[in-house]
């Protein structure tokens, strides 16, 4: 356990905040076009889980690329996807979302869900992460991008936007 701990403490340091739960799998960056996405597809469509989000949020540019799965139980939800791209710069953009059983949240999931409601962030292994929660509570998502550009920041604005409204 202290070695797993080692391991993921040297992941989240190394790539700032984020990276939760790590990534299972890896995948090249994808880039996104650098204007501001304005929704186009709407989540009617969708189905209410994970992958739905996913391919609501691809659909309207909002992510892109590959997904590399993540172990959610860190924080107590029972998925998780990340993704990196490129937005306005080189592999500056990492998305990572995940979904809660809201009917039967266990005490991790409760704590992170209520910080990030509370305080926008969370913590995990003494790293503090900030975090959006979705209007129905159901999803987490993190987003860091290593620019401060105006217009990632614009992006960034939209993309939690549409995050947010998912399935409210």
């Amino acid at each position: 356990i202290l070695a797993l701990a080692i391991v993921m403490a040297g992941t989240m340091a190394a790539c700032g905040m984020g990276d939760v739960g790590g990534a299972t799998s890896s995948a090249p960056p994808q880039s996104v076009a650098s204007v501001p996405t304005v929704s186009k597809v709407d989540a009617q469509g969708m189905d209410d889980t994970l992958a739905g989000l996913e391919k609501y949020l691809a659909a309207n540019s909002a992510i892109s690329g590959n997904a590399t799965e993540m172990d959610a139980t860190f924080i107590g939800a029972k998925s998780g996807a990340k993704y990196q791209f490129d937005f306005n710069g080189k592999n500056n953009v990492a998305v990572e979302l995940y979904e809660y059983d809201t009917v039967s949240l266990n005490q991790k999931a409760q704590t992170v869900i209520n910080d990030v409601k509370s305080k926008g962030t969370f913590t995990i292994m003494s790293q503090t992460v900030p975090g959006v929660i979705s209007d129905n509570g159901k999803y987490l998502m993190i987003y860091k991008d290593t620019s401060s550009a105006d217009q990632n920041k614009a992006h960034q604005t939209e993309v939690t936007k549409l995050f947010k409204e998912f399935k409210k």
